[in-house]
């Protein structure tokens, strides 16, 4: 059990750290409009970098596909959700309400329970 639950939050790591250049790479895009500089603006390394943290994360969990269950795997990836909210906090400077931590911190006891 240990070996998934490290394996769980490194695919969770890879998961958030897509998330956050996901969400720097789309502020580089231009206001949504049907011309060839707002599909040009797709092409930036940020949204790359995101595409392949993607790829690695998804190759990591076909792994915990093959060697553990799937109602114990799935749920785990949740961890990804602190992982995210802290870069968010940290590096985006977003502002997270405690009511957003309580939620995540219950959903945390729940993957508590389910790694027993």
């Amino acid at each position: 059990m240990f070996k998934l639950i490290i394996t769980a939050i490194i695919q969770s790591a890879f998961l958030a750290v897509a998330q956050y250049f996901m969400k720097i790479g789309m502020d580089r895009v231009v206001d949504y409009s049907m011309s060839w500089a707002f599909f040009r603006s797709f092409c930036n390394w940020q949204l790359a970098l995101a595409l392949i943290l993607y790829i690695i994360g998804m190759v990591i969990y076909m792994f915990m596909l093959k060697n553990y269950e799937l109602s114990v795997i799935y749920p785990l990836t949740s961890i990804s959700y602190v992982f995210t909210m802290l870069l968010a906090m940290f590096f985006l400077g977003e502002a997270i309400p405690f009511v957003r931590w309580a939620g995540v911190f219950f959903v945390m006891l729940g993957v508590g329970l389910i790694a027993r």
